[in-house]
């Protein structure tokens, strides 16, 4: 289930790469655009999603992801028997999401299950869904705070909230220029930093808002969401781990009664404000 999902209609696919060229242009270069198919339209990031999820005991639960993008999460989550859908508030996106599964899924309704709309002010009730996802889109909204508030009010009590998105806050290569970059460079020197690289800064300006580890952990906390460390949790299902060395290395430890160690390990990485990437679970509270 890869390259043949989005190469199946070649007319879509010969759009979707003239549109990020256009929507990218200054920012990616001819292999960067390959790479944003493979990551964001292709399906391989969304079918193990998908897995966690299913391995989370989601099979059969509602699901909506935020910012659904080109669809590949919300399709991935259908193929696993969870009962997903998407909102984005790009039009070409969600055209293309929903032109996709009408191909591999004619049976579902797309326009219900992809949602033109803005994650900022969801069109459902509280308590609408089970689980709710956001990825890499925190990073876009001016005020991610309003979009994690939202996504907790459509949530039922008890139901999971993930979130994937990088940290402004670490030394990392900026994950759209694919440059260095420096904690929360301010705008105005980043801006002169990419013309000085030649590349055009105007998506940093108005398509790139910093968020940070801390920052979101404790926005999180305030909301009284009960935060999870999905590496913590693997400890407690080895099995389920799809890396066969990782789950040998785990089982030695378990045996020499050293996976204590590694939970206190993965706590510290869990909350270093200089790690590349937030990713994490909570669950809304009853």
């Amino acid at each position: 289930m890869e390259n043949e999902l989005y190469k199946a209609d070649r007319a879509d696919f010969d759009e979707l790469a003239r549109y990020l060229r256009g929507q990218y242009e200054g920012i990616f270069d001819e292999k960067m655009i390959q790479a944003h198919l493979s990551e964001f339209v292709d399906t391989q990031n969304a079918l193990l999603l998908a897995a966690n999820l299913v391995a989370d005991g989601h099979v059969g639960r509602r699901m909506l992801d935020i910012g659904s993008g080109y669809g590949a999460n919300v399709f991935c989550a259908r193929e696993h028997g969870i009962d997903a859908c998407g909102i984005e508030i790009a039009p070409m996106e969600v055209q293309f999401a929903r032109r996709r599964l009408q191909r591999l899924r004619p049976a579902d309704d797309a326009g219900e299950v992809y949602l033109l709309g803005d994650g900022q002010s969801l069109p459902f009730s509280g308590a609408a869904f089970d689980v709710v996802t956001i990825m890499n889109v925190l990073e876009h909204v001016p005020d991610y705070r309003k979009l994690v508030d939202e996504a907790l009010r459509v949530l039922r009590p008890g139901g999971s909230l993930y979130i994937l998105c990088p940290n402004y806050a670490a030394f990392r290569r900026e994950a759209h220029y694919h440059v260095p970059w420096f904690p929360l460079l301010p705008k105005a020197l980043a801006s002169l930093y990419l013309r000085a690289l030649g590349r055009n800064p105007a998506f940093l300006q108005t398509s790139i808002h910093y968020c940070t580890n801390w920052g979101v952990l404790a926005h999180l906390a305030r909301a009284g969401a009960v935060i999870h460390n999905p590496q913590r949790q693997k400890l407690r299902q080895i099995d389920s781990i799809n890396s066969a060395k990782a789950r040998r290395m785990l089982g030695v430890l378990a045996k020499l009664k050293l996976l204590g160690a590694v939970e206190v390990l993965l706590t510290l990485m869990f909350l270093n404000p200089l790690k590349g990437s937030i990713n994490l679970k909570a669950v809304k509270r009853g």
